[in-house]
């Protein structure tokens, strides 16, 4: 029983000890941050002579990428601040205030620095007042804070999607010029340990620079603090659906050169795939800034492919009008026949088509059939084989028989040769226009291919 008597006791007397000694410290803070802020005035520069700058170190951590906007060219990032200065009007003697060492006070309640972001575009600004400050006894003051900024950044899309900008935050007070405010950065780097990684954008560095600038306004120096955002562009997304897509849909629009002029759909083929890459660039256009100053790299390629369509299809005209051209009994010029079949058919492999086609000697006897000549002998009178046991009369009938029977037969052989002109005709133009088509065909590949490897391959300057 004694001995539960003695805990309790021990128990009370540690417990009273630890409240008296909190509710002293508390004593101490509150005599402290009254004795401090008894005559201080916010709107006085915290200097013991005025004609001295207070010098104000600017870190800064980056923490997100939340979103480029690229049409506006504004970049929103959420970063968290970190600003020390000291104060010479909030210093003591901690001996003098129970060891209090430092104390925590609102931002409102004390000078701070009006650092300012020069390129923000936001149309509210909120102060962060919200966030407290860290006062140690020799007047130094740690401000830290987080909060979103959306700053201007001037993009360069010549090369997009393997683009790469650098975006500006330039910080610097909006009031105090340098005599009466020497902002400086405390590091030679933005921190990014703590940095979250971004889908779309790789952050490579973010590099600080001091600068000393003389405006127009006003005579005195004017410094600020450079952060640099060095961003690459992940380009995994807009190959995949964009550029990928591109290539397949142009070497689908090349084979149109391969489909038979009979199927009806070489032209519809080559409009379809005009406008599918049509629409591809105005898919781009719509994300990206309207400005003049340069073509973005995937622009020029589905500009260079829209003008491979559109020749590819003003050719494929060109090859169907050959290809019927022979239905108006058209012949094939001369010259024509010697480039194309001689020249350009053995380039794409089909001189054997040609030479089993058509004929190259335009001079060739047509033979008449024999029983023409047999029977025309012997209405003349010329038959070697001829008797005179025939009489006269019965000559005479069978002679104009024979007559009616050439004379239909003798039209028919004309008929025939006609025919077979129109079909030499037809066949000659089709075969022109085969082997157009073929060259076309083996061009226009060549063509794509080339322009493509050499546009997406284009390499920019930073990798």
């Amino acid at each position: 029983m004694e001995m539960h008597i003695i805990q309790w006791v021990r128990i009370h007397f540690f417990g009273f000890f630890l409240f008296t000694g909190a509710s002293a410290y508390t004593d101490f803070e509150y005599n402290l941050i009254t004795s401090l802020l008894e005559q201080y005035d916010i709107n006085s520069r915290p200097v013991t002579n005025i004609s001295d700058a207070i010098e104000v170190k600017l870190g800064l951590a980056l923490n997100q990428i939340i979103e480029m906007d690229e049409r506006n060219q504004i970049l929103v990032t959420s970063v968290w601040f970190r600003l020390r200065w000291t104060d010479a009007h909030l210093t003591w003697n901690e001996s003098d205030y129970g060891g209090v060492k430092s104390i925590i006070l609102g931002t409102e309640r004390i000078w701070r620095p009006d650092i300012t972001l020069y390129n923000d575009v936001r149309e509210e600004y909120v102060e962060p007042t919200a966030y407290n400050t860290i006062i140690q006894s020799s007047g130094a003051i740690n401000w830290n804070y987080p909060t979103i900024l959306r700053s201007y950044c001037k993009l360069d899309l010549r090369y997009f999607p393997f683009d790469q900008h650098a975006c500006d935050l330039k910080f610097g007070s909006w009031t105090y010029d340098g005599v009466k405010l020497d902002l400086t950065n405390m590091s030679t780097s933005g921190d990014t340990s703590s940095f979250v990684v971004n889908g779309g954008w790789l952050l490579t560095s973010m590099p600080v620079k001091r600068n000393v600038v003389y405006y127009g306004c006003c005579p005195e120096p004017f410094p600020d603090v450079t952060f640099t955002i060095v961003i690459r562009r992940l380009s995994l997304y807009h190959m995949f659906n964009l550029v990928l897509p591109s290539i397949i849909i142009i070497g689908v629009s090349v084979l149109a050169f391969y489909l038979p002029p009979e199927s009806g759909e070489k032209v519809s083929l080559g409009v379809t795939v005009l406008l599918t890459v049509t629409v591809f660039l105005l898919l781009v256009a719509e994300n990206m800034p309207s400005q003049s100053e340069v073509i973005p790299l995937i622009g020029q390629y589905f500009m260079a492919a829209i003008t491979i369509m559109s020749l590819s299809t003003t050719m494929t005209v060109v090859v169907l009008n050959m290809h019927f051209r022979g239905s108006y009994r058209n012949q094939v010029p001369e010259w024509l026949k010697k480039v194309v079949f001689g020249g350009l058919a053995r380039i794409v492999c089909m001189r054997t088509i040609v030479l089993n086609n058509t004929t190259m000697d335009t001079e060739k006897e047509q033979v008449e059939p024999a029983i023409c000549k047999k029977w025309e002998s012997e209405i003349n009178g010329t038959h070697p084989n001829k008797t005179n046991t025939i009489k006269k009369n019965d000559k005479t009938e069978t002679n104009q028989l024979l007559e009616q029977i050439l004379s239909v037969m003798r039209d028919f052989q004309s008929n025939a040769k006609k025919t077979d002109g129109e079909e030499q005709c037809r066949t000659e133009w089709q075969l022109v226009a085969m082997v157009v088509d073929r060259v076309l065909l083996l061009l226009f590949a060549v063509i794509t291919v080339t322009v493509s490897i050499t546009i997406l391959t284009s390499s920019p300057p930073y990798t």
